[in-house]
């Protein structure tokens, strides 16, 4: 009897299909994987002010501070750098943000700055684990670089603050933080520095102006 034999050709044309196919998979693969934005990535920057020497506390160090997340003015909740343009236009620089949002930036600042003038025992965020017995509000006004006229831009920080014991209603201190500084050129880095320079003259002017007012003497 006389064997059906099958096509001979057929296991070869199926390999190179399968093959075929495979290529084509690992190859779509490979290439899904490396796709990359032609926009280049933002450059991130980190705000290291500078302040004035704090002076020697006139009293022992009193009491713990918790410091509020600030509130912002519109358009400052972000961690894009803000840029305001004539006509009052909000805007943004491109490719370049700061390194955490302006809020939780300038809370942990202000935090620095309070532990640095020594008028408080400890001075921690409204997250903290410790009681407080005094809380700091503040409410941020102004954090942008402003072009007004041609040239570089002209750096913009404005904050208020609000020192009160927890539970009370009433507020030991409050004052006004405000520092303009015109930046060197307009690149990136000099707005930056510019950023840096007036964000420590406001807060070397706040950490000089909130302390607990000293208790009155008793009577003899």
């Amino acid at each position: 009897m006389k064997r059906l034999s099958g096509n001979p050709g057929y296991p070869r044309a199926a390999r190179r299909r399968w093959l075929a196919m495979a290529s084509a998979w690992l190859l779509l693969a490979g290439c899904s994987g490396g796709l990359k934005s032609n926009q280049p990535s933002a450059q991130v920057y980190l705000l290291r002010p500078g302040m004035a020497p704090a002076a020697a506390a006139a009293a022992p160090a009193v009491g713990n501070v918790q410091v509020m997340l600030p509130q912002v003015s519109a358009g400052l909740a972000t961690d894009r750098i803000v840029v305001l343009r004539s006509g009052r236009r909000l805007d943004y620089y491109s490719g370049a943000r700061w390194a955490a949002p302006v809020p939780a930036m300038l809370q942990m600042l202000v935090i620095d700055a309070l532990r640095a003038s020594n008028r408080f025992a400890m001075v921690e965020s409204d997250t903290g684990p410790f009681p407080a017995e005094y809380v700091l509000s503040l409410e941020l006004r102004h954090f942008e670089a402003e072009y007004t006229t041609s040239g570089p831009p002209m750096v913009h920080v404005a904050l208020d603050a609000s020192l009160g014991r927890r539970g009370k209603r009433d507020i030991i201190v409050s004052c006004s933080a405000d520092a303009q500084v015109n930046a060197d050129a307009d690149r990136m880095q000099a707005v930056v520095a510019a950023f840096e320079q007036a964000t420590g003259d406001a807060l070397s002017q706040l950490a000089a102006r909130i302390a607990v007012p000293a208790a009155p003497a008793a009577p003899p």
